[in-house]
């Protein structure tokens, strides 16, 4: 059993996830709109991370839209 520890990196840019991959991340979560608390990045990004992360690996964040965490049953459609 390993007691090695497990880190998890929040990149808000392409670049920064391959840094952290780079600094040896065990799992990068990709975000975007930090000040918003985070929501979820273009498909690009998540595509261009995709291509650039083949040791780490990638989680995204998928969130709307900034605010609170409560979604009307509209948005819960959409």
């Amino acid at each position: 059993m390993s007691n090695k520890s497990k880190i998890e990196i929040c990149a808000n840019s392409v670049e920064s996830a391959v840094k952290a991959q780079q600094a040896g991340a065990y799992r990068v979560e990709l975000c975007a709109g930090i000040p918003e608390g985070g929501t979820t990045p273009s498909f690009g990004e998540i595509r261009m991370a995709r291509q650039l992360l083949n040791q780490t690996k990638l989680h995204v964040i998928i969130r709307p839209r900034g605010g609170d965490f409560l979604y009307s049953p509209i948005e819960q459609e959409i």
